[in-house]
């Protein structure tokens, strides 16, 4: 890695190291990934507050979410996944996807690894 490549980063990790919502989140670089677990069937889901209040804080620290970027994805069988809505915004709709790259792993939303083991083939 040649030498200062690591500041941008760094600086990304510390500006948004005060970044809290109501779930799980997952930081890493320039990547921040919302997680909310349903346990039980029909449960509803929170990700549009989750979401809003992500967008709360990036307002307050003069940052913008990428809405072209942001994706949606539901893993689960879709026999216990079909009723949740679509994510809208004020903004507009997040796209829900059916796999998401994250961390260089290929992920689907039915937990195969067919989209991943096609990638690296």
């Amino acid at each position: 890695m040649p030498q200062g490549s690591w500041l941008g980063p760094l600086s990304f990790l510390v500006l948004i190291d005060d970044l809290d919502v109501d779930c799980l989140i997952h930081k890493y670089v320039d990547d921040t990934t919302l997680t909310e677990s349903l346990c039980v069937q029909h449960q509803p889901s929170n990700m549009e507050l989750f979401f809003h209040q992500l967008q709360v804080w990036a307002n307050n620290n003069d940052m913008v979410v990428n809405l072209n970027k942001t994706k949606e994805i539901v893993m689960g069988p879709p026999s216990k996944t079909f009723h949740l809505p679509l994510l809208h915004l004020s903004l507009g709709d997040i796209e829900r996807v059916n796999s998401v790259k994250l961390l260089d792993i290929i992920l689907d939303a039915d937990f195969s690894w067919k989209s991943h083991v096609e990638a690296i083939t």
